[in-house]
């Protein structure tokens, strides 16, 4: 054979050395059929969370056609869904959006039971950087890399066939119809069934991914639309407020000092004060004047949530977290009223409450002197002296201020748990020393959760002891609230943020805790007849109004937690 003649063969057999995965990658694919494929694959991938929750209420030996009618159901809702969105100028964006999204969103929902509601949303949004890598693991990383990353660099690659406009819309219609007749079908047979799944088991539905993701995007999405076209100034609260003024000579004329401390994560029913078995808080219990009370309610599953509601003036049933930086809340009226008000902060931030009063930071070993694996919460502590006896803590006529002093707790924050304490404390072992919860069992997980209730006893316990040394020259008390509960590992379900409705009562059931010693005028008989009454978080603004001495109509006849003699 001629040099000429081998060269000539060479380049005849040269397209066969091709990769198959460019084969693959040249080959033209119907728009159509790539969001069925990518529809059928996320149902099959990224819904291991949802289809647990299911079959714990439906397991499949008794319930194979449902089981089936309801894949077919969330198929069904993908295609429709997927089919409504990709469009081929914009298909591949979104289409590698869905995966990405699925594959994270999945990954915390199959690890903590997560529902990736508007609430959960706007809680990723605002956790910080040390935060967000105590979720961080290696396992989330290869699950985003295997379910997220190769599938979209595939998607990405390959080609989109190009289809007569006529024809496109004829086959889109035609698609659109046939998701809404399977849904159809897949409804029909078991209506009864349906009709029960869907008015009783709220919460289960709200595990479909990524649907619940892309819902709770579009639902941010509009009420930041909303946000834009509300006013820019403060809506302004307890306008006719005013301050009682105490008789001269009398006990009551001493001034105030509160500490309020904004617990995190804790559950009430794993409180040994209110009937825990385990003695989660030894030192709090060898105090006089303790009084725990048992039935109280959070405003919210989440930090971002409760905190804000927690000191504004709406209650629960007509609070609205977009509106909340819009209005004033119950700290800006203390502070307008001559009460000296200090936010020190161990958590990712005040949530806004605090954006017009002195706010600290102690998150940071340069403010903080209690810092080791993490900065603890008892560092809040420090220069507590001074911060009182400050020249902003008096008045002109050189008396003391009435004051009120925010400490905003590390807390519980999960996953972690076991990070959230000093070694000297893990009481109960052995403990859950990862983040991802669903790795260890229960009573591991439990164990770090109740070491880190020991520490926030021990914080509260110094909280009092630094306060008692106030007694003669202040009205003093402390205040202990819990910003929301905390699931761990009931029904599979870990950590927070669930919607309300639904969320249960681990999540919701919050401590409330006051030392009130005899020496202040706080009524002793009001605390006695509420503790075992139903409370929640609406009764703050009231109470720390009351407490101080400034009276409104806007909260007149809202309950409190204690009546103080004035």
């Amino acid at each position: 054979m001629s040099t000429s003649q081998a060269l000539s063969t060479e380049i005849t057999k040269a397209p066969t050395k091709k990769s198959y995965l460019n084969s693959i990658f040249n080959h033209e694919i119907n728009l159509n059929y790539l969001i069925i494929i990518i529809a059928l694959y996320l149902v099959a991938t990224a819904n291991f969370g949802f289809f647990a929750q299911v079959l714990s209420i439906y397991p499949f030996g008794n319930n194979v056609g449902f089981m089936v009618s309801i894949t077919g159901l969330l198929f069904g809702l993908m295609w429709l869904l997927f089919q409504l969105f990709c469009y081929r100028p914009i298909a591949k964006p979104v289409l590698i959006a869905m995966v990405m999204t699925a594959a994270v969103c999945g990954y915390f929902t199959d690890a903590y039971g997560t529902i990736f509601d508007t609430n959960m949303l706007i809680n990723s949004i605002q956790t910080d950087q040390g935060e967000a890598m105590g979720l961080m693991s290696l396992s989330f990383f290869i699950r985003v890399f295997l379910l997220g990353v190769i599938p979209a660099v595939i998607i990405a690659k390959i080609r989109i066939k190009r289809v007569p406009l006529r024809r496109a819309l004829w086959q889109k219609a035609l698609t659109l119809t046939s998701s809404i007749a399977l849904m159809a079908v897949c409804l029909l047979p078991f209506g009864d069934q349906y009709a029960t799944f869907f008015r009783q088991h709220k919460m289960v539905r709200s595990y479909a991914n990524p649907i619940t993701p892309i819902y709770s995007v579009i639902k941010l999405g509009t009420d930041y639309i909303d946000e834009l076209r509300r006013p820019d100034t403060l809506t302004l609260h307890a306008t006719d407020a005013k301050r009682i003024t105490p008789t001269a000579g009398t006990s009551a004329a001493k001034p105030k000092l509160m500490v309020f401390v904004v617990g995190e994560t804790v559950r009430a029913d794993h409180i040994a004060l209110n009937g825990y078995k385990r003695d989660t808080t030894p030192l709090l219990a060898s105090q006089p004047n303790i009084y725990s009370f048992r039935n109280a309610t959070s405003c919210g599953t989440s930090t971002a949530y409760s905190v804000p509601c927690m000191f504004s003036y709406a209650n629960r049933e007509n609070y609205d977290y977009n509106t909340a930086d819009y209005n004033e809340n119950v700290l800006d009226t203390l502070n307008k009223q001559g009460v000296k008000v200090v936010w020190r902060d161990n958590n990712s931030s005040s949530k806004g409450v605090a954006n017009r009063v002195t706010f600290e930071d102690f998150k940071t070993p340069d403010v903080n002197p209690n810092c080791d694996e993490e900065c603890r919460d008892i560092g809040m502590l420090d220069g507590f002296d001074t911060l009182v006896k400050s020249d902003t803590g008096v008045t002109a006529d050189g008396s003391a201020k009435d004051t009120l002093i925010l400490l905003h707790q590390m807390g519980n924050h999960g996953p972690a748990y076991y990070k959230r304490y000093p070694k000297e404390f893990e009481e109960y072992k052995p403990v859950c020393m990862t983040n991802e919860l669903a790795k260890c069992d229960d009573q591991s997980v439990i164990n770090a959760y109740d070491n880190a209730i020991r520490y926030t006893d021990y914080f509260l316990n110094n909280v009092i002891n630094t306060l008692k040394k106030y007694e003669q020259d202040y009205d003093v008390v402390m205040v202990y609230i819990s910003d929301h509960g905390e699931s761990l590992g009931e029904n599979n379900i870990y950590l927070h943020g669930m919607p309300y409705a639904i969320a249960p009562d681990a999540q919701k059931q919050v401590p409330v805790i006051i030392w009130s010693p005899t020496s202040n005028n706080i009524d002793k008989s009001s605390l006695i007849s509420t503790i075992n009454q139903p409370v929640s978080h609406d009764f703050i603004t009231p109470t720390l109004l009351n407490f101080f001495g400034i009276t409104t109509d806007e909260v007149a006849a809202a309950p409190t937690f204690f009546k103080t003699v004035h």
